[in-house]
């Protein structure tokens, strides 16, 4: 009997990883391009936190949802979050 394996440690798929990029790359340029002129001060900021997440989420490889990327690259391993 094989046991199963946590999904938490599991590589994600390069098309993942590669679409992550891209979403990361298209809301950072749509950040960009609307600006704080057209948005509040806090969307703005809200976008670019969401276009880094990301896009560090997709370079670096992890798993889990976009909002615990940035976090996990400060935690030791044995700490990271994987979902909220």
């Amino acid at each position: 009997m094989t046991r199963p394996r946590n999904l938490a440690t599991l590589k994600p798929l390069l098309i993942g990883r590669l679409s992550r990029v891209g979403a990361g790359l298209a809301t950072l340029v749509a950040a960009s391009l609307w600006g704080p002129s057209e948005l509040t001060w806090l969307g703005f900021m809200g976008l670019m936190l969401l276009g880094l997440s990301f896009l560090v989420g997709g370079v670096v490889g992890n798993p889990g949802c976009e909002i615990t990327a940035l976090p996990n690259l400060v935690l030791p391993s044995t700490k990271r979050l994987h979902c909220l």
